[in-house]
């Protein structure tokens, strides 16, 4: 499992003195990016193949507040991904120094073609990669179907 080490700033706190949703949102995606760069995806790869990661949903769960001076750290697990290496589900776990739980992401995404704006596979080699990293207890293979949640689509008005 991919992990990264944080320590919560002055600049990431809320008026309640502990860490602001944001700050949460800061560091899942900074521990992403580190992981997506684990497997050779990084803005190089990304430019030159004209491609890039796009969220479908985050889902963040608060179990502990995090305080000024705190030291943190995010995991990276994979929760799923399509055979076709064209859709993927992540989890994203704080914890702080002593192994308590402090909160949980759920996330969903894709790669996307940044000429034509439309969905795309994960480049070979970094799918490859992708597929031995170890697993979340609830890993499944996804369909498109999978990545709908029921009762969330768009109502134009």
């Amino acid at each position: 499992m991919f992990k990264k080490q944080y320590e919560a700033s002055w600049t990431d706190l809320d008026p309640n003195w502990h860490v602001a949703n944001y700050a949460y949102n800061k560091y899942s995606t900074d521990a992403r990016v580190s992981f997506f760069d684990s497997l050779g995806l990084n803005k190089i790869k990304f430019d030159k193949l004209e491609i890039g990661p796009i969220l479908f949903y985050e889902q963040m769960y608060y179990y502990k507040e995090i305080k000024i001076g705190v030291k943190f750290s995010v995991t990276v697990e994979i929760d799923g991904y399509s055979e076709d290496g064209k859709f993927f589900k992540l989890f994203q776990d704080f914890y702080n120094e002593k192994g308590e739980h402090l909160a949980h992401l759920d996330l969903a995404f894709a790669m996307m073609d940044t000429v034509k704006r439309k969905l795309t596979l994960m480049p070979e080699d970094s799918f490859n990669h992708f597929k031995e990293l170890p697993k979340s207890k609830s890993f499944q293979i996804l369909t498109k179907d999978n990545m709908r949640i029921p009762g969330k689509s768009p109502l134009n008005i």
